[in-house]
């Protein structure tokens, strides 16, 4: 009799135990073992993440500079300078103004502008230049002016005189002087620059436009 009642006993008390631990006598303890176990959802995928602190660092301010009264090769050789220094250049050329040539054109090999330039010389020109052009023709220059008001009044001065074959040419001319645009950094820009350009005599710091 005393084994059975402490058998039923016994049942009773996990049946108990079972109902507190499903919440049947109330909120059970949010640290209890079964509670804590169903709040790890995907705890596989949880991960670790530094600080990375609030402060931003602030990149360094870009400075531009421009360089004036350059050669070309020079401002080519300014604009690698200042990329080994850490920076970046862009070589503006100057345009230059249009050349105004006096010249007969058209001579159709050498023997032809020879027999020009024999012709001219009896007309007492004794300036005058052969140029070989790329098909083998030729043309013989007579003046060259910066002016088209210049060339003109020497041309109309070899019509006078007879020379009927010249005639007025206005050529651009390839640059030669350049500007070089610089940008770096302002401690690098404002501190290597001066030293980049002392080479160039006739180089002029100024500030970039706009």
């Amino acid at each position: 009799m005393a084994v059975r009642l402490f058998f039923f006993l016994l049942v009773l008390a996990n049946l108990l135990f079972f109902a507190w631990v499903q919440g049947h006598f109330g909120q059970t303890d949010d640290n209890r073992e079964p509670q804590r176990l169903e709040q790890q959802l995907q705890a596989d995928k949880l991960r670790i993440v530094r600080g990375t602190g609030t402060a931003a660092v602030k990149s360094e301010q870009v400075a531009c500079r421009v360089v004036d009264g350059l050669a070309m090769v020079d401002a080519e050789a300014l604009k690698l300078a200042v990329a080994a220094a850490g920076g970046e250049a862009q070589i503006l050329p100057l345009v230059e103004p249009k050349l105004h040539l006096v010249v007969i054109m058209d001579l159709a090999n050498q023997a032809a502008a020879e027999k020009k330039a024999a012709e001219l010389g009896r007309f007492g020109i004794a300036e005058q230049e052969t140029v070989a052009l790329g098909d083998g023709r030729r043309e013989i220059i007579l003046g060259r002016f910066p002016t088209e008001t210049a060339a003109r009044e020497f041309l109309q001065g070899l019509n006078r005189r007879g020379i009927k074959s010249a005639r007025l040419d206005s050529r651009d001319q390839p640059p030669l002087k350049a500007r070089v645009e610089a940008r770096a950094p302002s401690p690098i820009l404002l501190r290597q620059l001066p030293l980049l350009m002392a080479p160039y005599a006739d180089a002029k710091l100024g500030e970039c436009p706009g």
